[in-house]
């Protein structure tokens, strides 16, 4: 039987989570529409012995693949030219699917030809398991449930990991990679699909259950200035993606370039978070700079308000706004 989509489960030192992740991914319904490709990149707990009676169990929607660590990048890398499913979805090992919403969304999929599909996601607290905010895919109500072109959908909210399902086919043929043993390159695969996309469904089904308030997460602040380096990595792998595609159609220029922005508005953050440091100060201006003068179009797409104050005043409110800022983070 064909397979209607590929679920990829990045899964590194997850035995505490992997199994509710696998758990909402049985849905008999549909289990044979599903490819799920659970990659173990080098785990050193139980994690694959865990997820080997899943695929002993349903050998025919579950694979267990095993690699050596690489990072989250590493095991979507690795699992693209596997995926034989015509849709391609991430799910990360320590989140997971609302089981009641799979059918719904395979049912989608079965109806569509869109190149992306973005839906509507829950954010999930850690300690307390009750959903904290619903992450709208479309700005309105009308733009559910049809197919737009990117040109009318490029002000729509910018799709996410969490949101986003893709033709394999677009990952496949155009060699889509991202940085290994490396945080944040889920921006790049986010983004570099993009100039091959000309179509886009939205849908209001709450499919992914992302996880959040874990202890050592990529998107905590304290870990983002542990890692200020790979933030910087991505964010000039993605700069030089833009250049490469500088004579993109306008609409899809905007998009990746708002993309992109989103990235540059949390090195802000990270420069914010790092405190009233004169060093601290002048490399934020330099790459203020740097980014105006390269990236005029992600300089002009940079959404925060903090982030334009700071412009205006030249940089002179900084002290005052990391106090602030350190203030807010408790």
């Amino acid at each position: 039987m064909e397979k209607l989509l590929t679920i990829v489960v990045p899964a590194y030192n997850v035995e505490k989570y992997i199994k509710n992740c696998l758990d909402s991914l049985i849905e008999i319904s549909v289990l044979r529409s599903l490819e799920i490709l659970v990659v173990n990149d080098g785990s050193t707990d139980r994690t694959l012995q865990i997820a080997k009676t899943y695929e002993n169990k349903y050998p025919y929607s579950i694979k267990v693949l095993s690699k050596e660590n690489g990072g989250h990048g590493s095991a979507i890398n690795y699992a693209i030219p596997r995926a034989t499913g015509k849709y391609f979805k991430v799910l990360d090992g320590d989140d997971w699917v609302d089981k009641s919403q799979l059918p719904k969304f395979v049912e989608l999929l079965k109806h569509t030809h869109s190149d992306m599909i973005s839906n509507d996601f829950n954010l999930v607290d850690d300690r307390t398991m009750k959903v904290t905010k619903r992450r709208k895919a479309a700005s309105n109500s009308y733009h559910y449930n049809r197919e737009w072109g990117f040109a009318e959908a490029v002000m729509d909210p910018l799709v996410t990991i969490h949101s986003m399902t893709i033709r394999t086919d677009i990952l496949q043929k155009n060699d889509i990679r991202v940085d290994e043993h490396c945080f944040y390159e889920d921006q790049e695969y986010i983004l570099y699909p993009i100039p091959y996309c000309t179509s886009i469904t939205f849908s209001p089904i709450p499919l992914y259950q992302y996880r959040l308030g874990r202890s050592g997460q990529s998107v905590d602040i304290k870990m983002m200035i542990k890692r200020h380096d790979q933030h910087l990595r991505v964010l000039n792998a993605l700069f030089d993606y833009n250049n490469v595609h500088g004579s993109l159609q306008t609409y899809k220029k905007l998009y990746l370039e708002r993309g992109i922005a989103e990235a540059v508005d949390d090195e802000y953050q990270i420069f914010l978070a790092k405190g009233n440091d004169e060093k601290n100060i002048e490399q934020m201006k330099a790459f203020d700079l740097k980014l105006r003068e390269e990236h005029p179009g992600v300089y002009a797409a940079c959404s925060r308000k903090s982030v334009w104050l700071l412009r205006k005043t030249q940089f002179k409110l900084f002290p005052m706004a990391a106090l602030v800022y350190s203030r807010l983070r408790g």
